[in-house]
């Protein structure tokens, strides 16, 4: 998807034709330049590119596998990092801004990283400096697997994010730039920083074993850049100085891993040596068998007589394999409820969420799940002849098409459910809410064209004055409800009590995002954007909160409005379509299509929505679901989890729920065993420990000798 974008391009090609274009000023003394160098490269490193370009194919897992885990653990490192550092980059931001070095350091930013980080692999492998080569290879690759525990466990969000008078000044440079690192870049992966880690590393492993000289023009260039960059990423509100420390300690634990690991892995890795192997196979290959069987059986042989060396890898193997279990079921916690095969649409409020399946043969089932038991229950009454409209609030359910309402309150011990009242309505119904009373008893707001009319649980008319029909988009909560003014000449949201104390309240909405903003959505779709014609088209509401999705042409924007102050905040990307919200318990579910580039030929635009979260507390907004290959719809907050409607490539569908329980049941008693495991193997680690001291240093030996 990045590759999708103009401004990538423009940086990659520009690193790639950098790199090349500052061969003659680094290359070793004796090299030649020649095309027919970087054919043959290929043939000769080949395995040293898989090594060092695979990273890149685990990029995407992993940031995927960061923003579960920050919408589901919240581990964020910041306030500690902030703790330290206080507003030391703060500082250096606001003396030295200026719009030159705003530009150039951003541009810097990343595609000096990449020249930087792309020379340092092809000069050594384009030279045939193998020596060189399979060490910097390694050090590039130990790099990125020491940092990913950091990334996953230790999330460090960049300084423009936690520092209130801070900017992000790369990311928010163009609406283009922060389209193309929105997509990239989860903004928790501060901690280390490989902007400065790998060049570091890099540097490091030429020091070391550069011992001829050949590349001291190009240490001194790394010198130069990782003290440019150092400065780049602190101005530019990227990292903190504890962020390129961190890089640093991770590029010298990368380098000495790189001296540990070197020889025994390209003594297998070796592309010289695949021809020769796939030789001798060839020529006997019942040899060639017998010498695979003889390194394998050789690798367990020391199990025959276990050593401190042999328990130290159970131990590390059973560490590993409990973290990975414990890994995958914090960034599994969605799940598909059993029973329900065929959904299209859903609605849930508090521990009750509702699913409507068109079956294939054409009927439709209606089931209601009890999200705390997870028990599933069924929905009786007269067939419905289309899919109906699903409303609920509570323990209270409504169902709707243009002429019918069905009503029912549901209950924990019940696996059917029958409507408490059914209404069959002449006047066309649009839509229908559910309110409560100040009892705390049900009333239902049926919406017409022109009308609003509100009843109680038993169908008793409650009489209300509303004024600014049409009432086309109606929400309720509690004893308030809301719907779009759709004669206010801007964006407008009325809010007005049902009963209790009188409370009429107009809410202006400002969906307005930046001019750069603007002009770029207007660039990429071909729409301009219109907010004297701007109109609310989805709206709902809690107690306290009032989200409204407002068309402005191009796109759709969601905007989070407190009833009682009238603050609000844009919680969606402002050149991202957003829609569907759903707000309970401080938080709001949304939709987002987070790659939406109407630039690009129509076969590769992506249409698929993710499902964004946000806390409203915290004001932060992260995507809990990021498969570009599923269609999520309709989210709904429920009491402790999240539910949406997913559709795979292959058209399945399925209702799924996103739990909150970081860790299942089972992950706890995987989690015990572990430990009840490691106590004996701990002791039997320290036994022969002790045991292997002792033989290599037999102190009784030495007191008899002296006797």
């Amino acid at each position: 998807m990045a590759a999708g974008t103009g401004i990538y391009i423009t940086w990659i090609t520009g690193a790639i034709i950098l790199s090349i274009a500052m061969m003659p000023l680094f290359k070793p003394p004796y090299a030649k330049l020649r095309l027919e160098g970087f054919i043959d490269m290929f043939r000769r490193y080949w395995a040293h590119m898989i090594v060092v370009f695979s990273v890149y194919l685990w990029k995407d897992l992993l940031d995927g596998m960061d923003r579960v885990l920050m919408a589901s653990t919240k581990l964020d490192m910041t306030p500690y990092v902030y703790a330290i550092e206080g507003d030391i980059v703060l500082w250096v931001q606001q003396e030295l801004r200026n719009a030159a070095l705003d530009q150039m350091l951003t541009h810097f930013y990343v595609m000096g990283f990449m020249t930087a980080t792309f020379a340092s692999f092809l000069y050594p492998i384009y030279f045939d400096d193998r020596h060189m080569a399979d060490r910097v290879s390694l050090s590039m690759f130990w790099v990125y697997i020491i940092s990913i525990p950091f990334f996953l466990f230790f999330n460090v969000g960049v300084t423009g994010d936690h520092i209130p008078a801070m900017q992000t000044i790369a990311y928010d440079l163009t609406p283009e730039i922060h389209n193309w690192f929105t997509r990239i870049d989860p903004f928790s992966n501060g901690m280390p920083s490989l902007h400065i880690g790998l060049p570091f590393a890099i540097w490091l492993t030429m020091q070391r074993w550069d011992e001829d000289g050949r590349w001291v023009n190009y240490r001194n260039f790394l010198i130069v850049f990782m003290l440019v960059t150092a400065f780049s990423i602190i101005y530019l509100g990227m990292h903190w100085i504890v962020d390129i420390i961190g890089g640093m300690a991770v590029a010298i634990l990368a380098v000495e891993l790189t001296a540990k690991t070197h020889s025994s892995i390209w003594r297998v890795a070796d592309e010289r040596l695949f021809s020769r192997r796939l030789a001798r196979a060839i020529a006997d290959p019942g040899k060639s068998l017998r010498g695979t069987l003889s390194s394998v059986y050789s690798v367990f042989e020391p199990l025959k007589e276990p050593n401190k060396r042999q328990t130290s890898v159970i131990i590390a193997t059973l560490l590993l394999s409990t973290a990975f279990v414990l890994l995958w079921d914090a960034t599994h916690q969605d799940f598909p409820v059993e029973g329900v095969e065929w959904p299209t649409s859903a609605a849930g409020s508090d521990g009750w969420l509702v699913s409507v399946e068109e079956i294939p043969d054409g009927s439709l089932e209606i089931s209601v799940w009890n999200v705390s038991d997870e028990v599933s229950s069924v929905v009786s009454g007269a067939a419905w002849e289309t899919a109906p409209m699903v409303s609920i609030s509570g323990p209270f359910l409504a169902l709707h098409d243009a002429q019918r309402v069905d009503f029912y309150e549901l209950q924990s011990d019940e696996t059917e459910f029958s409507p408490k009242f059914s209404r069959t309505e002449s006047n066309p119904v649009l839509d229908v809410a559910i309110a409560e009373s100040v009892s705390g008893e049900p009333l239902l707001v049926i919406v017409h064209e022109d009308s609003l009319e509100v009843i109680d649980g038993e169908q008793g008319p409650i009489e209300t004055t509303f004024l600014g029909a049409p009432f086309s988009i109606v929400a309720a909560s509690g004893q308030l409800l809301a719907w779009a003014d759709t004669t206010a000449s801007q964006p407008t949201v009325n809010v007005t009590s049902l009963e209790g104390p009188r409370i009429a309240i107009s809410l202006v909405l400002d969906a307005g995002a930046t001019e750069q903003q603007d002009e770029y959505l207007e660039q990429v779709s071909g729409v301009a954007v219109d907010y004297e014609n701007a109109e609310v088209v989805d709206i709902a509401m809690d107690p306290m909160w009032v989200i409204a999705v407002v068309d402005v042409g191009p796109v759709n924007r969601t905007i989070l409005i407190n009833i009682l102050t009238g603050e609000q905040t844009m919680i969606s990307e402002p050149v991202w379509p957003s829609s569907s919200p759903s707000v309970a318990h401080g938080r709001v579910a949304f939709l987002q299509i987070p790659f939406w580039d109407p630039s690009l030929d129509p076969e590769d635009i992506v249409t698929n929505r993710d499902v964004y979260l946000h806390e409203i507390a915290d004001n932060t907004t992260l995507a809990i679901t990021h498969d570009e290959d599923v269609d999520q719809s309709d989210p709904q907050v429920l009491l402790n989890n999240v539910a949406w409607v997913e559709v795979d490539a292959d058209g399945v569908s399925a209702l799924t729920v996103y739990s909150e329980e970081t860790f299942q049941p089972y992950s706890s008693v995987i989690l015990q065993s572990a430990i009840l495991m490691l106590i004996p193997l701990i002791f039997l680690w320290s036994y022969q420990a002790t045991s292997e001291r002792r033989s290599n240093h037999p102190a009784s030996l030495n007191i008899s000798s002296r006797q």
